[in-house]
């Protein structure tokens, strides 16, 4: 460390003082501990990136890959963020579903600024019926404000991808819209 221009005494509190911070980070944890809960294997990791969607000067692209616990949600976003083109967009939406060793569904979603775009996400996994997946939409704004029509591409882009990546496990999904009942 720098010190500059420290008189002897408070030179050597500093000294100690930085060398008690590093004992008692190595007391609560280990490099081992850091490396464990950081360190992700890409090696079994399956993007499927689907086809851009251009929407009035916005741009907007999935991305989906398998999941089966919170661990491989991370590893995944991390491995997507490591391209810098997904990194500098100006969303990042995300919504996944898995069931966990228990039995469990485990299901979230991120909006990234997005007001409601995650959740809309979510919802659009529950209706095809897709578990153990994530998916990611990436969007560049371009400077026109779509309404709610951005809603609309953002889901039109995630199901396209789903149903082109082969990773849906189709069971409730028709593909097309679904039936107005009588009198409405």
């Amino acid at each position: 460390a720098e010190y500059g221009e420290l008189e002897d005494g408070e030179l050597e509190d500093l000294q100690l003082a930085e060398a008690l911070q590093e004992i008692q980070l190595e007391e609560v944890f280990s490099l081992e501990d850091l490396r464990k809960d950081f360190t992700y294997s890409t090696e079994d990791l399956e993007i499927h990136t689907g086809e851009v969607l251009v929407e009035r000067k916005s741009y907007f692209q999935a991305h989906v890959s398998r999941v089966h616990s919170k661990a491989d949600v991370s590893g995944v976003l991390r491995k997507l963020l490591e391209n810098p083109k997904i990194s500098a967009a100006t969303l990042n939406i995300l919504a996944y579903r898995y069931t966990d060793e228990a039995g469990r569904c485990n299901e979230d979603y991120e909006d990234d600024g997005e007001a409601k775009a995650g959740g809309r996400l979510l919802e659009l996994l529950q209706l095809m019926g897709v578990q153990d997946l994530l998916v990611v939409v990436s969007r560049w704004f371009g400077g026109v404000l779509l309404g709610p029509s951005r809603f609309k591409c953002i889901n039109n882009i995630a199901r396209d991808t789903i149903l082109s990546s082969g990773l849906h496990t189709d069971q409730h999904h028709t593909g097309g819209k679904r039936k107005k009942k009588k009198g409405k």
